[in-house]
C-alpha cells in the first residue's frame, strides 16, 4: 500500500503539467483497469479453492505434459479439468503423483484438491495452475478415456511426429536443437547443450518466440503473386488469413508458450489491420497481446516468458527508431548544399549491407539491455557475449528453420524419402556449426555472471537515471554512450567481485523429491532424486547460479528406473554403495558425506563451520546425527537432531507456524541470509 500510494501521488503531481497530464492519466487508468484485473483473478481463485479444496472430486481431465517422477509407475502431470463430479469446468491443475499415462490423454478419477504452498503460489499462478491435486489413496478409482479431441491434444500430437521426423537421420545433438527452435519440443536437448547455449547468450533460439514466428509467417507458404497481384487488395486479405491460421497452428504446435502467443497476437492483429484498412503498428500489437493474455488472469505477467518476450520487443522497437533517427540526422547534416556542399564522411559511401549490419548490431544492444533488468532482477545469470552472438548467429536462424521444417514435413511422407535425406544433411550441417559457435563461447570467460537481487535492482535504476539524464541533458552520443557503458562496466565487475566465493544452497524441483543444488562461483554440487521435471529444474537452478561445472553428483535413488542424465565430473551413486558404508568427498563448495542405510541415504554437507544434513528414504541410526540446518524432504527426520529448517513446502512430519525458505546463501566464515 505504502508504495501504490507513492505511485498514485506521483502520477497527480504530473498532471499539474501540461506537458505530462495526458501520460499521467493514462498511466492512473492503466493502473485502475490493472488492479480491476487482480481483484477479478484473486476473486475467481478464492472461489474455485473454497468450493473444490479439502474434500475427494471426481475430476475427468485432459493431461497438458507429463514429466518422469521420482516414483516409479506414476508421472508429474499438468492437468486441464473439464468436469467435476460431472460439473463443467475449466482450470488447471498440477499432480505430482499421477498414475503413468501421457499427454493429450483424457483421464478420470477421484482426487483431493489443496492450494499450493506461499512459496510457489505465484510461479504456478503464473503458468495457469490453480490447485494441487493428489489421487484419493482410499479410492482413487483412476481410469484413462482415450485420446483427446481438443486443438490442444491434437497439435501436441502433430508437434510429437514433426520431432520424430525431424530427428530420424540426424544425431541427438543436432537433432534436439533442431527439435526445440523449430517445433518447441525440448525434451530431447542434452544438458550440456543447454548451458552452453545459456553461456553463450544464445538460450532465446533453442525457445520459439517471435522471431521464428516472423520467420514462418513472412516466408514459409507465401503466396507467389506478380506485381499486379500484390496491388489487389483481395490478395492481400487472403495472405492476412493465412498468416493467421499458420500463426494460430504454431501457438497449438509449440504449447502455447508466452513469447509464442505475444507474436502471434501480433501477427493477428497486423491481420485485422488488413482487413479494416488500417497500418500494423507494433506498440498497438503489443498492448493488444499483453491484455489479451492478463484478461484470465492477471498472474500471466509473472512469468519470465511473458516478462522477456515483451521486454525484447520493446529494445527491438527502440533499436530500430534509434537506428532511422541516427541516419537521418546524418543525412540532414552532411546534405550537399548549393551555396556551401559538405563533404560526406567515408562510412556513408558504405555498401547498404553494412548499414543493415549496423542496424542489426543496434537492434542486438537494445534487446539486450532491454532484457537485461529482467534477467538479473530474476536472479538469472547473464553472458556478456549476448550481443556478440546474437550478431554472428543471425544470418543462421532463417535458414536452419526453414529447413528443419522442410526436414520435419517431408519426413512425415513416406515417398518424399530422398528428400528428406538431403534436408536432415543440409539441416545438421548448419546446426552443428551453430553449436560449435555455442559451446566455443561458453567457454570463454563471462559466460555465466550472477547477480544478486537486489544490488541488481540498483544497477539498473542507476543506468535507467543516467540515460533519462543524458536524454534531459541532451548530451553527445560520444560522450552519454562511453560514460554508460563505463558506469556498467563497473557495476558488472563490483557486483562480480562482491558475490565471488558466496555459497548459494537451494532446494528444487518436486516437494516430493527435491533436489539439493550447492553452488559456488562456476562449480555446483547436486543431490539429485530422480525425474525429468527435477533434472530441468536443477538445469535451470545452475544457469541462474551462473555454475558452469557440477563437481560432484550424488544421485539418492536407491532403485533407479532410468541413470541421471546430468553431466558430472565426479559421480557417487546410492545404488553402487553397500549397506551401512559411508563415502566422503571434498568439493570447491562443500565437504560431502553420504551414509547408505538399509532403506535409504543421508547426505551431510560441512561448508565452513556449518553443517547441514538431509535424507532420502527411511534412515534408522544408532545415535542421531546433530546439524543445524534439515534439507527437508518427505522422509522423516528421527535420525537428525537439527535446529532450523530448508522446505519447498509443508511436510505431515513438520511441527506448526511458518515454512522455511527453500534457499540460503551464506559466505564460508561470515553472514548468511535465507530467500
Amino acid at each position: 500500500m505504502p508504495f501504490a500510494a507513492f505511485f498514485v501521488a506521483v502520477c497527480l503531481v504530473l498532471c499539474i503539467f501540461d506537458a505530462a497530464r495526458k501520460a499521467a492519466l493514462c498511466i492512473l487508468l492503466g493502473a485502475a483497469v490493472g488492479m480491476a484485473s487482480v481483484l477479478y483473478t484473486a476473486n475467481r481463485l478464492e472461489r474455485i479453492r473454497v468450493q473444490y479444496t479439502a474434500r475427494p472430486l471426481v475430476l475427468t481431465a485432459e493431461v497438458e505434459s507429463v514429466s518422469d517422477s521420482y516414483y516409479p509407475g506414476v508421472v508429474d502431470a499438468v492437468l486441464r479439468v473439464e468436469k467435476i463430479n460431472g460439473a463443467k469446468t475449466s482450470f488447471r491443475v498440477e499432480c505430482e503423483t499421477l498414475p503413468e499415462c501421457e499427454a493429450g490423454q483424457r483421464v478420470q478419477g477421484r482426487f483431493v484438491l489443496s492450494v499450493p504452498v506461499q512459496q510457489s503460489r505465484v510461479g504456478l499462478y503464473a503458468d495457469g495452475i490453480v490447485l494441487l491435486a493428489e489421487p484419493d489413496e482410499e479410492k482413487p478409482d483412476f481410469k484413462q478415456l482415450g485420446q483427446s479431441s481438443s486443438f490442444r491434444a491434437r497439435t501436441h500430437r502433430l508437434q510429437q511426429r514433426l520431432s520424430a521426423a525431424l530427428r530420424r537421420r540426424m544425431d541427438g545433438k543436432t537433432g534436439g536443437v533442431l527439435a526445440a527452435m523449430t517445433v518447441g519440443d525440448r525434451a530431447h536437448l542434452s544438458p550440456a547443450l543447454r548451458s552452453a547455449y545459456r553461456g553463450a547468450g544464445l538460450a532465446h533460439v533453442l525457445v520459439v518466440s517471435g522471431m521464428h514466428v516472423s520467420i514462418l509467417c513472412g516466408e514459409v507458404f507465401r503466396l507467389d503473386a506478380r506485381r499486379k497481384k500484390e496491388r489487389c487488395y483481395a490478395v492481400l486479405r487472403l495472405r492476412a488469413v493465412w498468416k493467421a491460421l499458420l500463426a494460430l497452428l504454431l501457438v497449438g504446435v509449440t504449447g502455447f508458450t508466452p513469447s509464442v502467443l505475444r507474436a502471434a497476437a501480433a501477427v493477428w492483429v497486423s491481420a485485422l489491420g488488413v482487413w479494416l484498412y488500417a497500418p500494423p503498428d507494433t506498440l498497438t500489437s503489443l498492448a493488444v497481446a499483453g491484455i489479451a493474455m492478463t484478461a484470465g488472469s492477471s498472474y500471466a505477467v509473472c512469468d519470465i516468458g511473458f516478462e522477456l518476450s515483451f521486454a525484447a520487443v520493446l529494445g527491438t522497437v527502440a533499436g530500430g527508431a534509434c537506428i532511422r533517427r541516427i541516419r537521418m540526422w546524418y543525412s540532414i547534416r552532411f546534405r550537399s548544399k548549393a551555396s556551401a556542399p559538405v563533404k560526406r564522411p567515408w562510412y556513408f559511401k558504405l555498401p547498404e549491407r553494412l548499414w543493415g549490419l549496423a542496424e542489426s548490431v543496434c537492434i542486438s544492444v537494445c534487446a539486450s539491455a532491454a532484457t537485461f533488468p529482467v534477467l538479473v532482477l530474476r536472479g538469472l545469470s547473464v553472458s556478456i557475449w549476448a550481443v556478440v552472438s546474437s550478431v554472428a548467429v543471425l544470418w543462421l536462424i532463417q535458414p536452419m528453420m526453414l529447413l528443419g521444417l522442410g526436414t520435419a514435413f517431408t519426413g512425415l511422407v513416406p515417398a518424399l524419402a530422398p528428400l528428406h535425406g538431403v534436408l536432415s544433411v543440409l539441416s545438421a550441417a548448419l546446426t552443428g556449426l551453430l553449436d560449435r559457435w555455442a559451446v566455443w563461447i561458453a567457454a570463454k570467460p563471462g559466460a555465466g555472471l550472477y547477480f544478486d537481487t537486489a544490488y541488481a535492482a540498483i544497477v539498473c535504476l542507476v543506468l535507467i537515471l543516467l540515460c533519462w539524464l543524458a536524454f534531459r541533458w541532451r548530451l553527445r552520443l560520444r560522450v552519454a554512450v562511453p560514460c554508460i557503458v563505463l558506469t556498467a562496466a563497473v557495476s558488472v565487475g563490483l557486483g562480480n567481485a562482491l558475490s565471488r566465493d558466496v555459497v548459494h544452497i537451494d532446494l528444487v524441483g518436486s516437494a516430493n523429491a527435491p533436489a539439493v543444488v550447492v553452488t559456488q562461483n562456476d562449480t555446483a554440487v547436486v543431490l539429485f532424486r530422480g525425474g525429468n521435471s527435477v533434472r530441468n529444474a536443477v538445469e535451470e537452478q545452475l544457469a541462474r547460479r551462473g555454475a558452469a561445472k557440477i563437481e560432484l553428483l550424488v544421485d539418492l535413488r536407491t532403485k533407479p528406473e532410468t541413470p541421471c542424465a546430468l553431466e558430472a565430473e565426479q559421480s557417487v551413486l546410492a545404488e553402487e554403495l553397500s549397506v551401512n558404508t559411508a563415502q566422503k568427498q571434498k568439493c570447491t563448495p562443500a565437504l560431502v558425506e553420504v551414509l547408505r542405510t538399509r532403506n535409504g541415504c543421508l547426505v551431510r554437507l560441512t561448508i565452513g563451520n556449518r553443517q547441514f544434513v538431509t535424507l532420502s528414504g527411511r534412515v534408522e541410526l544408532a545415535q542421531p546425527v546433530s546439524a543445524r540446518w534439515l534439507l527437508a524432504s518427505p522422509a522423516r527426520p528421527e535420525a537428525v537432531q537439527y535446529k532450523e529448517v530448508l522446505a519447498l513446502r509443508r511436510y505431515d512430519w513438520m511441527p506448526g507456524g511458518a515454512v522455511q525458505s527453500s534457499s540460503l546463501s551464506l559466505r564460508r566464515y561470515g553472514g548468511l541470509r535465507a530467500e
